[in-house]
């Protein structure tokens, strides 16, 4: 490249909030130094690899732009090994990982970067014809493939990251609005039927548990010792595992298999019902009601189109399309909830965002134990060592170095801290969208603001985990967060961002 200007504001955001993460993670426990260490390392290597990607000819990146598509697909090949026992590594429930000589990465991080380069290729060369819907089914089905791929590993956070930055980058690459607001409102009907379910299910446990504590005292300890995995065993029919479980949880798990008890349990689950009816829940529950209003609502969009094709009224098209969402949500979320079996972890994470306190344990322990940690550290923190969240073999705090680091900088350098930190993020986001307005083609516009998002998602994302704005979903806050594929995904990221910025003084 013949003009080597680096970026001075993103150097240093990116250099600064990396700085805070190592210092945060080396004060947050006694033997935390060599988690900082291996960040430190990570660190030196995402900063060359972030000078290569910014300054190197052949990397630039409309070249990169050329190969999008080929970079995508190998990394949709990698996610499929992944999933391979043999293969794929299983770390904290999750086949994510792959190990080549020792060292470990996670293929999900470079798919998120990867799908922005492919996404923004694509908008460039459909630019004049994005407002189709017919165009819009290709990015769909390239964010879909890694978006399942992901999920079934399975690692949710990463999964459902891809969607906003999906929809974002159509949004800045010209889609119809009307279209996306469109498959966003049936996206979120159908995640949100099945998942109300199983939360109205999941907080009747406690009643149930009352109801037959006095009759039939077996059951209700059964039902007290598997609390909101009771579901799970009685409609799956799970049999008792063999391994993975105590003597206690074995033999709750052979009480609410019996058929006897499986019966006066649901006889319990009407009688409550009865007594204190929920007429959204009985109506979603209901197949019938369900099956009725695909149908009608599909017919009167046939209709519609019909009379729209022959008359040309104009009103005809608001009706064709509010037919058309509803028979799809309704259909999505009527699939959804028949070929879709949630697992516990999976809705109890959901349940423990809108009631933690019913969550002693699990997500909900984690929300209630950021939230202290965070609030406990004041205006000017307790110091660099002084957290107590993060101390001792078992922290109060679980993945404090990584999905809660917020919260430690919380502990650890209060409001103040917390304030820097955003500070910096805040500056980050804004010179990611300046180099997108000022970038001197369409391609590098459209990659700078799917960069942005990008970064900006994961900040949104994590610190409103650690809020309690969002359900847990295991995503790293970029830069700060102990692991190192994403720390070099987002150094890659940065480099590409300092090339598009670089290379408009050229063509200029």
């Amino acid at each position: 490249m013949k003009s080597y200007r680096i970026d001075g504001y993103l150097l240093f955001f990116s250099i600064a909030l990396s700085i805070i993460g190592i210092v945060t993670i080396f004060g947050g426990s006694d033997d935390s130094a060599g988690m900082a260490i291996r960040k430190l390392v990570w660190l030196l290597l995402g900063i060359g690899l972030m000078f290569l990607f910014a300054f190197y000819e052949k990397l630039n990146y409309q070249i990169i732009g050329s190969y999008a598509f080929i970079i995508l697909g190998v990394l949709i090949v990698i996610l499929l090994l992944t999933l391979l026992p043999f293969i794929g590594t299983k770390v904290k429930g999750a086949r994510s990982w792959i190990r080549i000589a020792g060292l470990g990465f996670q293929p999900a991080e470079f798919v998120k970067l990867a799908l922005v380069l492919a996404l923004a290729r694509y908008l460039v060369l459909k630019e004049t014809q994005i407002e189709n819907v017919k165009e819009l089914w290709l990015p769909f089905i390239i964010s879909f493939i890694p978006i399942v791929l992901i999920a079934v590993q399975p690692d949710l956070g990463s999964a459902f990251l891809l969607i906003p930055i999906l929809f974002s980058m159509l949004f800045i690459g010209g889609a119809n609005i009307s279209l996306l607001a469109g498959f966003m409102t049936i996206g979120l009907f159908t995640l949100f039927v099945p998942m109300y379910l199983e939360y109205q299910k999941y907080i009747m446990v406690d009643d149930i548990y009352n109801a037959v504590k006095d009759t039939h005292i077996k059951i209700a300890d059964a039902v007290r010792i598997l609390n909101f995995e009771v579901w799970h065993y009685l409609e799956n029919k799970t049999t008792v595992p063999l391994y993975g479980a105590d003597a206690l949880k074995k033999w709750a798990i052979k009480i609410v298999s019996i058929p006897e008890n499986r019966k006066i349990f649901y006889q319990t689950v009407t009688a409550l019902d009865n007594a204190s009816p929920n007429y959204l829940k009985n109506f979603l529950m209901n197949d019938l009601a369900m099956v009725i209003i695909i149908t009608l609502s599909s017919v009167v969009y046939g209709i519609s189109m019909l009379l729209r094709y022959f008359s040309r009224m104009r009103w005809l098209r608001g009706v064709t399309i509010f037919t058309l969402i509803l028979s799809l949500s309704f259909l999505g979320s009527f699939m959804l909830r028949k070929m879709v079996t949630f697992k516990p972890h999976q809705v109890t994470r959901i349940v423990s965002f809108a009631n933690p306190d019913k969550f002693q344990k699990g997500a909900g322990y984690q929300l209630r134990h950021s939230l202290i940690a965070m609030g406990s550290g004041q205006i000017a923190g307790k110091g660099l060592f002084g957290g107590d969240m993060t101390r001792g073999e078992i922290p109060f705090l679980p993945e404090w170095n990584n999905d809660f680091i917020f919260s430690v900088i919380g502990e650890q350098f209060g409001f103040l801290g917390v304030s820097v930190t955003l500070l910096l993020f805040f500056g980050l986001i804004i010179r990611g969208v300046i180099i997108a307005i000022e970038s001197k083609d369409d391609f590098g516009s459209l990659l700078a603001g799917g960069i942005t998002f990008l970064f900006f998602f994961h900040i949104l994302i994590n610190i409103g985990i650690t809020m309690g704005l969002f359900p847990v979903t295991g995503i790293p806050l970029i830069f700060l967060s102990s692991g190192g594929s994403n720390l070099i995904v987002t150094f890659i990221a940065v480099g590409i961002l300092m090339n598009i910025n670089a290379r408009k003084f050229i063509n200029a």
